[in-house]
């Protein structure tokens, strides 16, 4: 894939693929829902499939999101898009295992759900690599 130079370069690093899940994630699946105790609040649903699963776990390992009352399947972001970075770089999202995040970087990029330039690209060199 030609990454589109008027977009942000890809890093194909650890902190990288974070930022591309993160950014992916916050951009095509982060929706306001009707929450009970709460009202409307945006939230992260991973609709109970693996991949997103994947995903969810890694973000909220990295500290990018906690789960919504408890519950693994809904997930909330504890930060805004612009602080993405502070947290990519932080102890507790080096500290996620860096085949996690690059299977969650691929499952986003290769298995049928909407995701971002940035992924898809990601997703090819990746499999490039191997």
């Amino acid at each position: 894939m030609v990454y589109l130079p008027w977009l942000p370069q890809p890093e194909n690093t650890h902190t990288g693929r974070l930022l591309a899940v993160a950014r992916c994630i916050h951009q095509k699946y982060y929706r306001e829902e009707r929450h009970h105790l709460y009202g409307p609040v945006r939230t992260f649903n991973s609709l109970g499939a693996g991949p997103l699963e994947l995903v969810s776990a890694v973000l909220q390992r990295a500290g990018f999101t906690e789960y919504l009352d408890g519950i693994p399947d809904r997930s909330v972001f504890t930060c805004l898009p612009d602080e993405f970075e502070a947290v990519a770089v932080s102890e507790k999202a080096q500290a996620v295992e860096p085949d996690l995040v690059v299977k969650a970087v691929l499952r986003l990029g290769e298995e049928g759900f909407e995701a971002t330039e940035e992924i898809a690209w990601l997703t090819g060199r990746l499999r490039s690599e191997c």
